[in-house]
């Protein structure tokens, strides 16, 4: 079922909600007005025909599905050759880590607990619909200018901006991922990334006076690169604007290894995905005739 589409020419993104209970669509649906081009599933096996039937640019799903569960529906999106590439963001009421771990394990690019708060929906929807553009544009450039991706060394490696405590808590989770290279402010890390980029940037809010203005200065010298900020869980406002300012994820402290760790793994899977997309579209014959998506997301301040 659909709602009513955006008739003006700026490229609405296609959102398709899945929740067996009616009224939560409603309610998230009316939090994510500013989308409204929303189609909606109450059965997994509705999710995956809608799905099949036109690609949605994002996709939020409960875990909790009569027949079939979220995790089935993420496991049947992941093996589709055309749907794989679009992020699901869970939506469900189990605070379980090892329930967040198992979903970035199978795919999912984000992973939100209810009770919903709307300005953090809203954030991490716009999130997951910008980063994928962001990184796309600024890997064409990157192509444009002739940097070859293959220039870099292969491995990831982990940008990390941590006080001492937090390095001490999850440094084995970090190093786990990758080579771990470590600075103590935005400025540091500017300066250590142009020896050693980065693949993926953490960053602990409290590095920073103003952690959103850090984000974008990040960002200015390292489009391409996700973000992922450690901010306190009661802090929506930070949450709300790193993640409008360009983070891929915002992970609430205190925060669990193996969490921190998946969400980490999972913005690197989500910025490997889109260099994909678009090493296919320029590949292809027909690429100049893909539309990047979406022309622009907003941010809550509707910019």
């Amino acid at each position: 079922m659909d709602k009513a589409e955006n008739s003006t020419s700026t490229y609405q993104p296609r959102l398709l909600l899945v929740d067996d209970d009616p009224a939560m669509i409603r309610i998230i649906g009316d939090m994510l007005a500013e989308f409204p081009n929303q189609r909606f599933a109450t059965t997994g096996e509705a999710a995956l025909a809608l799905a099949r039937e036109s690609t949605p640019d994002l996709i939020l799903l409960d875990a909790n599905l009569p027949n079939m569960t979220g995790f089935d529906v993420c496991e049947i999106l992941k093996r589709d050759a055309k749907l794989a590439r679009v992020p699901v963001i869970f939506v469900t009421s189990h605070d379980a880590p090892a329930l967040e771990v198992d979903a970035f394990n199978i795919g999912a690019a984000d992973y939100v607990i209810k009770p919903l708060v709307a300005p953090r929906l809203q954030a991490r929807v716009r999130a997951q619909l910008r980063l994928r553009h962001r990184v796309m544009e600024a890997q064409a450039r990157r192509h444009e200018q002739g940097k070859a991706a293959a220039s870099k060394p292969t491995g990831v490696r982990v940008l990390g901006i941590l006080g001492d405590d937090t390095i001490e808590a999850h440094r084995h989770a970090l190093e786990g991922i990758g080579a771990l290279d470590l600075a103590k402010d935005c400025n540091a890390a500017l300066g250590l990334a142009q020896s050693k980029e980065p693949d993926a940037i953490v960053l602990d809010a409290r590095c920073c006076d103003n952690p959103c203005a850090a984000v974008r200065a990040l960002l200015s010298e390292l489009a391409h690169v996700p973000i992922v900020v450690l901010a306190d869980a009661r802090d929506v406002e930070t949450e709300q604007c790193t993640l409008d300012a360009g983070a891929a994820d915002v992970i609430a402290k205190p925060a669990r290894s193996a969490v921190l760790q998946a969400r980490v793994q999972g913005a690197l899977a989500s910025a490997r995905k889109a260099r994909e997309e678009l090493r296919a579209m320029l590949d292809s014959a027909c690429g100049a005739n893909v539309h990047p998506f979406p022309v622009y997301v907003r941010d809550a301040n509707g910019r």
